[in-house]
């Protein structure tokens, strides 16, 4: 019985923890009741004791912490050649996957820090070792945290953008900007990227866009922003156009009532509505003949007698226009206005004397000048051309002579007149 005993209480003291569960009349006593056998070591009881050094690491994604595992068993006795599976939050990565404590119950690994684009939770990494096996099965699960320095990217961005102007009119380029976008407090800027949607079937990427609208409507824009670790946010806003007053016209010719062959001179005035501007006029003189100007006068002629309907638009600067018509008649009238006429002092002309001869009453046609008289005296000694309406001239001898006096003006056209002439002693 003393044998039987003193074996029971070596068996509890091999027991540890487990065996001194177990001491009492009945551990040691004369029930039979069976003891675990003592082949192999005991998991139960046993934890997983960690360290880092350091324990913080910047978002670098390059960083490294060392990390000490120890294994020990209930009694504090370092336990070896154990397998234990390791882990780490999303964004950090290990240098391994598992380690196996050596003689001394240790292991170690490295923990790489994750990027200043990676989402971690509240910005702390957590390491985990499980140990593996039959004889882990009761084992203490160890963790171990590690500070992160630097924000942490784990909120989606604030979409925020201006218009300017902020009612734009139609056809003008107007100025998209997102720089008041905000990722994790603070303006994104360049570090988000921009995809705008103006509905308008057209699309832009960037963070300062313009754009222009062409029908007069409300535009429901889209925003969205993209931080750097794919996280999106879209804001719509509405944008309306303004439609500004298209351009008034008017539109006269001088000659009012012009012939045939004769040049028409035509003035437009376009009118644009405020802070615009006119910038070309395009004119149909209803005869086949078209033809743009910056400014608002053309001359034309008609070559023909008819109806001719002539329109001009004027264009603004927002490609706006405003247009007019104007019915120019040549059934009427002939092709001449032109009128030559003379006269002379002193009278009657003296043989000794030189008279003036004045054709400043002559009229040329309509919207002409007259550019040459011609002069015949009625004798073959001499003929005189000048742009002067007024000349000298002294006749040869007495008698009667037909003076003809030939005008041309401007536009090619030209006009006799024939008074005699008395010349006395």
């Amino acid at each position: 019985m003393k044998m039987h005993m003193l074996n029971c209480l070596r068996r509890t003291v091999a027991l540890g923890v487990l065996g001194l569960a177990m001491i009492g009349a009945a551990a040691c006593g004369l029930d039979n009741n069976k003891m675990p056998a003592l082949s192999g070591p005991s998991g139960l009881g046993r934890s997983v004791i960690m360290t880092a050094s350091p324990d913080q690491l910047p978002r670098d994604a390059t960083s490294q912490s060392i990390v000490t595992l120890e294994l020990r068993d209930a009694g504090g006795t370092r336990v070896g050649g154990q397998i234990i599976t390791l882990g780490v939050s999303p964004g950090a990565a290990l240098s391994q996957s598992q380690v196996t404590t050596g003689p001394d119950g240790k292991a170690t690994f490295a923990v790489v820090a994750p990027s200043l684009t990676a989402i971690v939770p509240n910005n702390m990494i957590v390491v985990t070792a499980v140990p593996v096996g039959g004889n882990s099965d009761n084992a203490t699960s160890g963790s171990l945290s590690i500070a992160l320095l630097g924000v942490s990217n784990s909120t989606a961005p604030t979409a925020a953008f201006t218009v300017t102007p902020a009612a734009p009119e139609l056809n003008q380029l107007a100025t998209f900007d997102a720089s008041t976008s905000t990722d994790e407090g603070s303006k994104c800027l360049d570090v988000c990227t921009y995809q705008w949607d103006f509905d308008d079937s057209t699309t832009a990427v960037g963070r300062v866009v313009t754009h222009s609208f062409g029908v007069a409507r409300s535009y429901n824009v889209a925003l969205t922003v993209t931080d750097s670790v794919g996280l999106t946010n879209t804001l719509r806003q509405f944008v309306t156009p303004t439609a500004p007053a298209a351009p008034t016209v008017t539109l006269a010719v001088a000659p009012i009532k012009p012939v045939v062959n004769q040049q028409a001179t035509f003035t437009a005035l376009g009118t644009p509505a405020a802070k615009h501007s006119i910038v070309r006029y395009e004119w149909n003189f209803g005869d086949g003949s078209t033809t743009t100007s910056f400014g608002g006068s053309m001359a034309h002629t008609y070559t023909a007698r008819g109806i001719y309907n002539v329109t001009v638009r004027a264009v603004d600067d927002l490609g706006q226009v405003g247009s007019i018509g104007l019915e120019v008649d040549l059934t009427t009238g002939v092709p001449t206005g032109i009128n030559a006429n003379f006269y002379w002092t002193p009278t009657p002309v003296a043989l000794s004397g030189s008279p003036f001869f004045n054709a400043s009453e002559s009229t040329p046609s309509n919207g002409a000048s007259i550019t040459q008289y011609r002069w015949d005296w009625g004798h073959n000694l001499t003929k005189d051309e000048t742009a002067d309406p007024i000349i000298q001239h002294q006749f040869p001898a007495e008698g009667t002579y037909q003076v003809q006096l030939t005008i041309v003006d401007s536009q090619g056209r030209t006009s006799i007149k024939r008074q005699a002439v008395t010349v006395v002693p």
